[in-house]
């Protein structure tokens, strides 16, 4: 920027700034930011938008502004890193690009940098952040083979780093967030012996071994349970499904799917959430078996998507001589649409509308 541009910025900011003291309303701290994003200066974006996040907590605009923020500070420094770890590769070059990539969600190129580190000094540290890298990869995308590697590299870096609790750490976010509880007693018991009398890790504890009290939870194996996130696509501290009452109120399901299944083309309209199911289109037994049957295809799918890498499906289009089905896969739940010929483009969007939706009301329960 010229030295004319910064003086107006500053100007522009300073009179912003006095705005906000008078009224520290979320659309005065969006123009705020917003005179820091003209400057170009992303330290004071976030420093204002942590600021206003307090205060309006549920304000988009400046979620938006804050996360805008953070990436071009840490675009900034990896940069940095980058040139640094390619004149001088020494370990607080690399622990600090590793960090910023996972932190950054690139996590290809922190395991391949991570992996070279290992291969040219074989330092457990390089182990920890493959591991850390497995971690997040498996808690964006529930893929069981991902959390066993993450367990057992931080397994091995905490051989060579007795002292550090960080592999510990890792160990106890995947057991813990999977349902393995022996395993997250274990690695709790290890982080004890580091930190004795913690008051946080003793609550943890205290939890671990009342969930390890119960003997579905007992049986459960680590590769049980990671098997079981795989499938589901659930981890154990995810909040529960809210039963049938608690789900009812926000929108109303049922006409919805009478309308679709009011096209004569369309056999069957179906929503999925957790083990309830509304069918439109059929009826008794035929409409148990189809919502039941759709339901194991989401699942199935989910499974398969996550092994081979692929991340979370949000659709699947199965097309034959019965003729098309469409399931559209939400995050809690799922919606379908059978046709005798293929699905509509209006259909794929209420579809996508219907996999979204909070609750449900009206019609009967299959």
């Amino acid at each position: 920027m010229s030295l004319v541009a910064i003086i107006v910025a500053k100007f522009r900011a300073r009179r912003a700034a006095k705005v906000l003291a008078r009224d520290p309303s979320a659309r005065n701290y969006t123009a705020l930011a917003k005179e820091y994003v003209i400057a170009g200066n992303a330290e004071e974006v976030l420093r204002v938008c942590t600021e206003a996040l307090e205060l309006h907590p549920d304000d988009t605009d400046l979620r938006n502004l804050a996360a805008r923020a953070k990436t071009l500070q840490l675009d900034r420094r990896l940069r940095a890193l980058q040139s640094q770890a390619e004149v001088s590769p020494r370990p607080a070059v690399l622990r600090e690009l590793c960090g910023v990539l996972i932190e950054s969600g690139k996590l290809d190129r922190a395991e391949k940098i991570a992996s070279r580190w290992y291969k040219d000094t074989q330092d457990p540290e390089a182990r920890l952040y493959r591991a850390r890298v497995h971690a997040e990869r498996f808690f964006e995308e529930r893929c069981s083979r991902d959390g066993a590697k993450a367990f057992e590299l931080a397994a091995k870096a905490f051989e060579g780093m007795q002292s550090d609790s960080r592999p510990l750490v890792v160990q106890y976010q995947v057991a813990s967030r999977s349902g393995a509880w022996a395993e997250a007693r274990g690695a709790l018991s290890k982080l004890l012996e580091l930190k004795p009398g913690d008051p946080a890790l003793e609550a943890n504890f205290r939890y671990v071994l009342a969930m390890c009290e119960t003997e579905k939870d007992r049986l459960k194996s680590l590769s049980q349970a990671l098997q079981k996130v795989e499938r589901t696509g659930r981890f154990a501290d995810d909040e529960p499904e809210p039963s049938e009452e608690q789900a009812v109120s926000k929108v109303a399901v049922r006409p919805m799917l009478k309308e679709i299944s009011e096209d004569s083309e369309v056999k069957a309209a179906v929503y999925l959430r957790g083990q309830t199911a509304l069918v439109q289109g059929l009826r008794g037994a035929t409409a148990e078996r189809t919502s039941r049957t759709i339901r194991e295809v989401v699942q199935a799918t989910r499974g398969a998507t996550r092994r081979l890498g692929l991340g979370q499906p949000t659709e699947v289009l199965i097309e034959g001589s019965f003729g098309a089905l469409l399931v559209s896969a939400g995050e809690r739940s799922s919606s379908a649409i059978w046709c005798a010929d293929g699905v509509k483009r209006q259909h794929r969007a209420m579809l996508k509308n219907l996999s979204g939706m909070a609750g449900m009301t009206g019609g009967a329960m299959v």
